[in-house]
């Protein structure tokens, strides 16, 4: 879905991977993260064609006390102890993005509720810079002078 390969936690927590982390931008404006639980295929009849529809079922983070951005860099951490107080569990599967959740390394315990957030590229994207010309044109070959 959108690029991204997708799993549920119960499946993928014993993998070496981990792409059960979404992340959802609200209409607020805030961003919102969670653990994919559950993917819930919906089909239905239409006039013209069959539809479908995918949503995910997920337990989100709590936005509002939970979450840190980092003025300089940018980075989000979360706290994963604390969880979103509303009942809304479930969204459009186009919606989300898929970020993946790190701990910090620290011998002390200061930061052991807390995890770094990585926001994940979708496959199709090549993050590569963009030339002015797509070929490369010897000087010697000007056939204008």
């Amino acid at each position: 879905m959108n690029d991204f390969n997708f799993h549920t936690y119960e499946y993928a927590k014993n993998k070496s991977t981990m792409n059960y982390g979404v992340c959802m931008k609200g209409v607020d404006g805030k961003e919102y993260y969670g653990i994919l639980q559950d993917v819930i295929e919906l089909h239905y009849a239409g006039d013209i064609r069959p539809y479908k529809t995918v949503l995910f079922k997920c337990d989100w983070y709590d936005c509002i006390n939970g979450v840190v951005v980092h003025d300089t860099y940018k980075l989000v951490d979360i706290n994963h102890t604390k969880r979103y107080p509303k009942y809304d569990s479930f969204v459009l599967a186009s919606q989300v993005m898929q970020v993946c959740f790190m701990p910090y390394p620290m011998k002390d315990n200061s930061r052991k509720d807390w995890w770094a957030v990585l926001k994940m590229k979708p496959r199709s994207i090549i993050d590569a810079p963009e030339e002015d010309t797509p070929f490369q044109i010897d000087e010697n070959d000007n056939p204008l002078i």
